[in-house]
């Protein structure tokens, strides 16, 4: 078909207006899509003693939060899903702040799964001081008029809370709407509010954007981490299994490359994550043979053929999962390791 030379002029300006929509406009989505499985082995140093012969990976997200009309169609990828870009960002934040934050909750996941592993192992490690503190009210949470940036959360539907995790753990047994009781301090006075929780990604949530603040814990064997290209807080467990094999390296496991994801938090609970379909495929790519998942995220991977899932709710569970393992390699009763009576009753008065 042959156009005017107008009307070709037109049609090749608007078809040039189009493309430059379709790759600069930006959209109000984020994508999540499969990352990578990264081996422990070149990230976690355990002073003085010699990496267990067995690959721990933690699994990650691409979490692409600007994104263009072209750029969704990498929806149609296997393990790619779209999602409101302001279920991700605050109203304000840009990526680099966003980044900074998720850096901020790699730093706290990495000090708490140092300080459960060495104390799994028998060891004694001080319990850090640490709290959260209020970053954000988004726009949609009922804590507006209530908490203030800068507030310290104490308590949680009577939950004691040390770190981020310990808030979202409390909350997944809540439903969205449940009123929920809440202890912080401001500027050294405590103030109490009831108010009612919201559904944000399907998940009930406060509304309110988290940071840590806490100490390094005093380890009796120090542990070091290289930077490497991640960040966020779904790594907590597999640190955590990475240090414990590392200081206990026995008995032998059958199989040699474990992946895994899950937060952790001081008393050992493992948490719920975002992405456990994206990290299990990272995962598969690494060609891992066992794969742990928070127990909240089970159903989401549960139906997954030619890899073990196995889910648990704490430390504990892993390291057991880990015995039957090696039971299977070398068979004799199976060594329960268990978390000391105290840990979970260190919690922040």
């Amino acid at each position: 078909m042959r156009f005017p030379t107008r009307r070709r002029v037109a049609f090749y300006g608007a078809a040039a207006v189009l493309a430059a929509a379709l790759s600069f406009v930006p959209t109000p989505y984020a994508l999540i899509m499969p990352g990578s499985a990264v081996d422990l082995r070149g990230v976690v140093t355990v002073l003085g003693h010699t990496w267990p012969s067995q690959h721990f990976y933690l699994t990650d997200v691409t979490l692409q939060t600007r994104t263009t009309p072209i750029m969704l169609l990498a929806v149609l990828l296997p393990g790619t899903r779209v999602l409101r870009a302001d279920e991700v960002l605050s109203r304000d934040e840009t990526p680099p702040q966003f980044e900074g934050r998720m850096r901020k909750a790699m730093d706290e996941s990495q000090a708490i799964a140092a300080f459960v592993a060495e104390r799994a192992a028998h060891l004694h490690v001080p319990t850090p001081k640490s709290h959260v503190i209020v970053y954000e009210v988004l726009p949609m949470s009922h804590a507006h008029g209530i908490l203030e940036q800068g507030d310290v959360i104490r308590t949680v539907a009577g939950k004691a809370v040390r770190s981020t995790f310990d808030i979202t753990n409390v909350l997944f047994k809540q439903k969205p709407g449940a009123i929920v009781h809440v202890i912080y301090t401001r500027e050294r006075v405590t103030h109490a509010a009831d108010f009612p929780t919201i559904a944000l990604k399907g998940k009930t949530r406060l509304g309110i954007l988290l940071l840590p603040e806490f100490e390094p814990p005093k380890l009796p064997i120090p542990v070091r981490y290289r930077p490497f290209n991640v960040s966020g807080s779904s790594g907590g467990l597999m640190f955590a299994l990475a240090i414990y094999r590392t200081l206990h390296n026995e008995p032998p496991l059958s199989i040699d490359r474990i992946a895994g994801t899950g937060t952790i938090s001081y008393d050992g609970t493992v948490g719920p994550i975002e992405g456990a379909t994206q990290k299990l495929i990272a995962a598969r790519r690494a060609q891992a043979q066992l794969f742990f998942v928070p127990r909240e995220n089970y159903a989401e991977i549960a139906r997954a053929r030619g890899i073990t899932i196995v889910a648990v709710h704490s430390f504990n569970d892993a390291l057991r999962a880990l015995d039957v393992e090696a039971s299977d390699r070398h068979p004799k009763p199976t060594r329960s390791v268990s978390m000391p009576r105290n840990l979970g009753k260190e919690r922040l008065q």
